[in-house]
């Protein structure tokens, strides 16, 4: 999976939490960028709360 660079970033501690909200204000970071984050285990649950102010919710797909 290819995952956006502001995942990575906070996932190594190369970029703050704030950094990534001014990254999303210039649409450099979505919100679906941080939920692939959260679904590979790169940015935690609490993470993109505090990041979205949204609480993460997996979704299943059906097939």
């Amino acid at each position: 999976m290819n995952l956006n660079f502001w995942v990575y970033a906070l996932f190594y501690k190369w970029a703050t939490i704030s950094m990534i909200k001014d990254a999303m204000t210039y649409s450099d970071c979505s919100i679906d960028d941080l939920k692939k984050g959260v679904a590979t285990k790169y940015v935690s649950h609490d993470q993109y709360k505090e990041i979205t102010g949204q609480t993460y919710e997996e979704t299943i797909k059906v097939n």
